[in-house]
């Protein structure tokens, strides 16, 4: 009996082991990549969509250049900012790889680790060719002329990295939902109307039984929320704390306005903003600030939720997800009218983001830079730029790419303010405190004086270190530019002059100057008040 259990056993080994053996050399790809080049790309857009627009363009590109094999890493969101330290200082790093400038703590990383792309893209993209666009310098055929990544950039006009996509955040609604609470699929125009729904969708769930929210919710979506509503609300008071004119104010500028006295959370308008952010809260289910954002698209996709407040990214996976009709629209704006926020409101305020995202960087150590730059021009052509929309359902950020009429809504309006910070945390430690208190404002026995007193109670000492944080990245930034310009120095002295490195020398010094002024400014404002400098 024993035996034959063992030859049993045997034998279902054997064959598996055949199996495995038939898998590895007739089913599985080569140990080996048979072309000469392989280049890496990592990024953490790993919703549904982006994957299969970047898969599609690597097909592409690799039937058009037949040495290069292009692999793309997907990292989870979460935990991207550690990965990204962890490689870069490790020598691990993939040749392309998606960076943002709110990656907190990550300043210096650009001028440290990216190959800055300010020559290659005043030349034309040779992958644009017979398109519009063929004769229009690379950084001028994205939509946004990349003004946003180099606003952004620790070096005042350096251009490090490209863009792949374009969007906004949207109310996105169960359309059959809708005509089934009112009779109706249109939806609110005002933020009345929007009001005045929301009380509908109260009373249907009374009536019916049913579980049923205006809003799905979580603590991302609430964010999210949260901008636009601050935002909005705000613009007045950032107009008036830009005494330097330049419409637009910093996080490290609003850092020293709270810490010369210019703002502090208990102004008027800063406290409406916060009834408003309650309002709309209360819309969502208890608990949602502990709720993920892949909590909110489940509810909202099992009917739990008529609306669902997102960015445009989320639009691929609702779609595919939903076993119903999702629309997208506006989220109505307060008027001057408006109860709550009108006193406090200019006029209508952007309505979307303005400027293209999804920024990709070429690390200056990668093995293969010629080929990672090559395929990175392919990626933001107008033939990969369709190719990564029609396969995403991502709007692309190259200009020429056609965009179908349902995707139009996906595009953020020129039509209002935009002129600074949502002043919701403005920095790292800030930014923790505001929503370690949330609940104080949004939970059931929340008020706006408890919230704000909460905030206050500590944000002097939260604002400070956020200072010294942005200080010191700063600092690192600017030790390193200073490097390559006494590397520069030293290359003048023993070489033939260069036009092209006297240029960049120049440019160089002039960013280092501003640079240096910015960090000089937040120094004073910490030495002057008595604060620990780093």
């Amino acid at each position: 009996m024993r035996r034959g259990k063992f030859r049993l056993m045997l034998a279902v080994f054997a064959a598996g082991y055949l199996v495995a053996l038939w898998w590895v050399f007739t089913r599985s790809a080569p140990l080996v990549s048979a072309r000469p080049v392989t280049i890496r790309f990592a990024h953490w857009q790993i919703e549904k969509g982006p994957p299969d627009g970047i898969r599609a363009v690597i097909r592409r590109y690799e039937e058009l250049n037949p040495r290069v094999k292009v692999e793309q890493v997907e990292v989870p969101g979460p935990v991207y900012r550690q990965w990204v330290r962890t490689n870069l200082t490790g020598g691990t790093a993939t040749d392309l790889m998606e960076f943002a400038y709110w990656l907190q703590g990550m300043n210096d990383v650009p001028v440290r680790y990216f190959e800055p792309l300010t020559a290659a893209m005043s030349e034309t993209n040779p992958y644009n060719r017979g398109t519009p666009m063929e004769k229009v310098p690379w950084r001028q055929t994205f939509a946004d002329g990349l003004y946003e990544m180099i606003s952004q950039s620790p070096e005042i006009g350096q251009v490090y990295g490209a863009t792949l996509s374009q969007g906004s955040s949207r109310l996105f609604c169960n359309r059959e939902l809708l005509k089934k609470i009112t009779g109706s699929a249109a939806p609110p125009v005002t933020l009345a109307d929007f009001r005045t729904l929301c009380a509908q969708v109260d009373d249907y769930a009374r009536r019916t039984g049913v579980v049923l929210r205006p809003l799905a919710g979580s603590y991302s979506n609430a964010q999210w929320l949260a901008d636009f509503v601050m935002f909005g609300t705000l613009t007045g008071m950032s107009l008036e704390l830009d005494r330097e004119g330049y419409l637009a104010r910093w996080p490290w500028q609003a850092q020293s306005d709270y810490l010369l006295g210019r703002w502090n959370y208990r102004r008027p308008e800063v406290k409406a903003g916060f009834a408003m952010l309650r309002e709309f809260t209360q819309q969502m289910r208890p608990g949602f600030s502990q709720l993920s954002r892949d909590d909110a698209l489940q509810e909202f996709v099992r009917g739990a939720a008529l609306f669902i407040y997102s960015g445009t990214y989320d639009a691929t996976s609702l779609k595919r997800l939903a076993p119903f009709p999702v629309q997208a629209m506006r989220l109505p704006q307060p008027t001057k009218d408006d109860p709550v926020v009108g006193p406090y409101v200019v006029g209508p305020y952007k309505d979307g983001y303005l400027g293209t995202s999804f920024e990709l960087y070429l690390n200056k150590h990668s093995p293969h830079k010629a080929e990672a730059l090559d395929f990175l021009r392919f990626l933001t052509s107008v033939e990969g730029g369709q190719l990564f929309m029609d396969h995403s359902g991502w709007l692309s950020s190259v200009r020429g790419v056609k965009v179908p009429p349902e995707m139009e809504i996906y595009r953020g309006s020129m039509d209002g303010h935009s002129a600074g910070p949502q002043y919701m945390g403005v920095g790292p430690y800030s930014t923790m405190a505001f929503w370690q208190h949330l609940n104080l404002l949004v939970g059931p026995q929340g008020s706006v004086d408890k919230f704000v007193e909460a905030l206050e109670n500590g944000m002097r000492k939260q604002v400070t270190e956020d200072a010294r944080v942005q200080i010191r990245t700063d600092l690192e930034a600017i030790r390193a530019v200073d490097t390559e310009i006494a590397a520069m120095n030293a290359l003048n002295r023993l070489q033939a002059p260069d036009p092209a490195r006297a240029l960049r020398q120049h440019a160089l010094a002039s960013n280092q100057t501003v640079a240096e002024i910015n960090e000089g400014q937040a120094a004073w404002v910490l030495q002057r008040h008595g604060y620990r400098q780093p």
